[in-house]
């Protein structure tokens, strides 16, 4: 049996995670915390960390919460207080593709998920972070799930989370 009630969906940039959060979301009937959108200042200016640090461990104190994002600094907290997490494993040219379309459709606008006043940008040191996350952050995660006491669900592809997501569908509807 899942337990739902503390949520951390993780992965790549461009892997889905606000997508997939938001049906999971739905699905649960509960609001989704977007990491980016409360962990920027406005022109993607970086928070000092302390002051991140004290709104992530206001967010994960909750009993209950849904929050997707990575934020490397803050996931050994996160996953300690995690009751399920889902890791969107995928490989670096569906991210990349992914995060290019997602830049394109969104260009000079102000996404939902992201921090008031950070418009979408998709510059070098983005795409180098997407280039390099499964050599350099996926190691660190890996390392990380290895310790949590949550459940682990790990999805390979969009289309095992497309699955997964439906399989929940259905079981909602039984």
């Amino acid at each position: 049996m899942t337990n739902f009630q503390r949520v951390a969906i993780i992965g790549c940039p461009g892997s889905g995670k606000t997508t997939l959060s938001n049906q999971l979301g739905q699905l649960l009937n509960r609001p989704v915390v977007h990491l980016d959108k409360v962990l920027w200042a406005p022109n993607w200016q970086m928070i000092p960390y302390a002051q991140r640090k004290q709104i992530h461990d206001q967010l994960i104190a909750g009993d209950s919460w849904l929050i997707d994002g990575m934020w490397r600094s803050h996931l050994a907290d996160r996953l300690q207080r995690a009751t399920l997490v889902i890791f969107l494993d995928y490989k670096r040219s569906v991210c990349m593709r992914r995060a290019t379309l997602r830049h394109l459709q969104n260009l000079h606008k102000q996404r939902p998920d992201i921090a008031q006043g950070c418009i979408e940008k998709h510059d070098r040191d983005f795409s180098n972070y997407i280039k390099t996350f499964n050599k350099k952050v996926r190691p660190f995660i890996i390392a990380q799930l290895a310790q949590t006491q949550a459940q682990v669900v790990v999805l390979t592809n969009p289309r095992k989370a497309s699955k997964y997501i439906q399989q929940l569908i259905n079981a909602s509807c039984n």
